[in-house]
């Protein structure tokens, strides 16, 4: 079986800014449909360089299905508004997983149930991931803070008005011990 060392992504705040839209859009009104693609040309080289997976902890994953989701990033996602989505296309590839949605929306609680998944306990469950695999590291990147106590130590929180910098990627090479 496969190990791999995985980022559990959230989108909005981290691919996406307020900073990005006001240079898009020369306006200050939040847009978060606004995908900034240069951000995801980062993510795509950080995880073709150092061999990383990504599990996608977002709401813009499609329902509970990993397939669901990758198919939407490889068409660039949400056809109606495809404009917005530039970029999101080269992380494809990378997407091994998506946690499942959880009744009380908590992102910690959803990224343990991927695991509960992974562990076997939820086997109805497994379409949420592309393959069995183990999770040799793991690093969760998002502007929110609703995890467990548990995962602090494997949490970047980015700003959402910049997304993700530089500083967070050196935090998440040394959560993935990379």
């Amino acid at each position: 079986m496969q190990k791999y060392k995985v980022i559990f992504l959230d989108i909005d705040g981290v691919m996406n800014s307020d900073q990005y839209n006001r240079y898009k859009y020369k306006h200050h009104k939040k847009d978060w449909g606004s995908i900034d693609p240069r951000e995801c040309y980062r993510m795509a080289r950080f995880c073709e360089k150092y061999n990383t997976k990504l599990i996608i902890s977002s709401t813009w994953r499609n329902g509970n299905s990993w397939e669901a989701t990758y198919k939407e990033f490889m068409n660039e996602g949400f056809e109606s508004l495809p404009y917005r989505h530039h970029g999101m296309k080269v992380l494809a590839p990378y997407i091994i997983g998506v946690t499942p949605y959880c009744e009380s929306r908590h992102r910690g609680t959803e990224i343990q149930a991927f695991f509960d998944i992974i562990d076997g306990k939820y086997p109805e469950h497994r379409k949420v991931m592309k393959e069995d695999f183990e999770i040799e590291s793991y690093c969760i990147v998002d502007d929110d803070d609703d995890m467990l106590e548990g995962q602090m130590n494997n949490f970047v929180q980015t700003n959402s008005l910049i997304g993700i910098t530089r500083k967070d990627y050196i935090k998440i090479k040394s959560i993935l011990n990379i």
